[in-house]
């Protein structure tokens, strides 16, 4: 897997800015693991990429609107290839924030790469 993780501030010119366009350049077995605010990716394309791309992958640290779509179209692959935490990991400080951005990649590199499941 090639990883790309997203941290990016939630602007006009980044809301729903990762989109399928985007998307589609990521390498054979690309993960997008997105930090940053769900309102940066288009989730519609998401969903898409989904469809388009078995390699494809997705962890967020707060589910998309259409996560129930998401795991209908993904089946028993939904947490092989789609991953959601149960709450934002968001910081107050640049420092905490970029910690726990590092944590959250190094976190999900470690359960693709080693199945670790606890963190």
């Amino acid at each position: 897997h090639q990883y790309v993780s997203l941290h990016v501030p939630l602007t006009p010119e980044t809301k729903e800015s990762i989109n399928k366009a985007l998307l589609s350049r990521l390498p054979e077995n690309g993960c997008l693991i997105n930090t940053a605010r769900h309102e940066v990716v288009h989730e519609g394309d998401i969903l898409q990429m989904f469809k388009d791309r078995p390699d494809f992958c997705y962890l967020s640290d707060v589910a998309p609107k259409n996560a129930g779509e998401i795991k209908k179209v993904l089946g028993d692959k939904y947490m092989k290839r789609a991953i959601f935490t149960s709450k934002k990991m968001g910081a107050q400080t640049l420092e905490a924030n970029n910690n726990a951005g590092v944590a959250a990649a190094n976190q999900i590199v470690a359960f693709f790469e080693q199945g670790v499941t606890r963190f």
